[in-house]
């Protein structure tokens, strides 16, 4: 018997509550019934979905990857429902977008304007976050779009590269030296870079396992925001690896430096992402097309500082290491 809403949902509340009886309350069922459903979904499945513990339950790893699917699966019914509740000639509805810390400053405010004046009738809910939070956020539904930076290779996913960036090392001029001079990457500085959190995402950008070994983030020291790492670098605590657009204003009055790296050249690529098999809203199509022009047209008039830019979708041709990054 092939799984059905119902099911899926009992399974979600189960593993969010963390016990049959919380999941039973929410619910309003009997905890019997619940035990009946997740019973014959872990026979159906041919494997074991929870854990059973004196204090509840916990997710097995294939208990984990359905929790990520039955998530996704629930959030695309609530949505289809909702468009075609609220289909008309003009779009409406909800649209949430996850964007990288560097993104929020460059194009969050005129993608705002953007939507209100063209799609008066759309919400939007938009969150800031690493790149590798915004993709897995993806993933589990809770936003539509991420715009996120080096994404993982996912056939769940559908990713429109938008443009690249070239990566410099970033810090005072008198730590890293004078602003646009090229460095090579074996005269990056010994002392631990700071790192944006988790620090596996600073070494996402350097494309060889023999390179990455020789970048060393600070053990004491690790910021999940872009505004917190401008402040510690422009009080001399360290440098980091970032890209000029996640630096401009500071760069602009002279407070830091970003010299290139060369030898070999880092770069990443921003990328627009989304769930390949969700079938998408009218409002999503619109709120989509918008953000994709207002981030292009950013980078064309020169607010963002970028090496390519990607006017009509190429094929997928990313950095040689696809994990996430900023």
């Amino acid at each position: 018997m092939p799984l059905d809403l119902r099911q899926l949902r009992y399974f979600v509340a189960v593993a969010e509550a963390g016990a049959f009886t919380h999941a039973a309350q929410t619910l309003n069922v009997a905890q019997s019934a619940l035990s009946h459903h997740l019973r014959i979904m872990e026979e159906e499945l041919g494997t074991p979905l929870l854990e059973r513990r004196a204090r509840g339950v916990v997710l097995t790893s294939a208990g984990q990857r359905l929790y990520e699917h039955s998530k996704a699966i629930l959030s695309s019914v609530k949505k289809a429902e909702a468009d075609i509740k609220t289909f008309s000639e003009v779009p409406t509805g909800t649209v949430s977008i996850g964007f990288a810390h560097t993104a929020v400053d460059l194009v969050v405010l005129p993608f705002i304007l953007a939507v209100r004046e063209q799609l008066p009738g759309i919400i939007l809910h938009i969150s800031e976050g690493l790149s590798i939070t915004n993709v897995n956020k993806v993933l589990s539904g809770d936003i539509d779009i991420a715009v996120a930076y080096n994404t993982i290779e996912d056939a769940r996913l559908s990713s429109r590269p938008l443009l690249t960036e070239e990566m410099c090392l970033v810090g005072k001029p008198d730590i890293v030296g004078k602003d646009r001079e090229p460095i090579a990457f074996s005269d990056l500085p010994k002392q631990p870079i700071i790192a944006a959190y988790p620090a596996g995402s600073l070494r996402a950008i350097v494309d060889s396992h023999a390179l990455r070994s020789k970048v060393k983030p600070s053990e004491m020291l690790e910021i999940d925001s872009l505004a917190t790492l401008r402040k510690a670098m422009q009080h001399g605590i360290g440098c980091s690896i970032l890209s000029r657009a996640s630096v401009s204003e500071q760069l602009r009055v002279g407070t830091l430096s970003a010299r290139p790296i060369v030898s070999p050249e880092l770069f990443r690529t921003l990328e627009q992402v989304s769930l390949k098999e969700r079938p998408h809203s009218r409002a999503f199509e619109e709120v989509a097309k918008v953000l994709t022009s207002v981030i292009l047209n950013q980078a064309q008039l020169g607010h963002w500082i970028c090496r390519d830019v990607f006017p009509t979708p190429p094929r997928r041709q990313l950095s040689t290491d696809n994990k996430p990054s900023g």
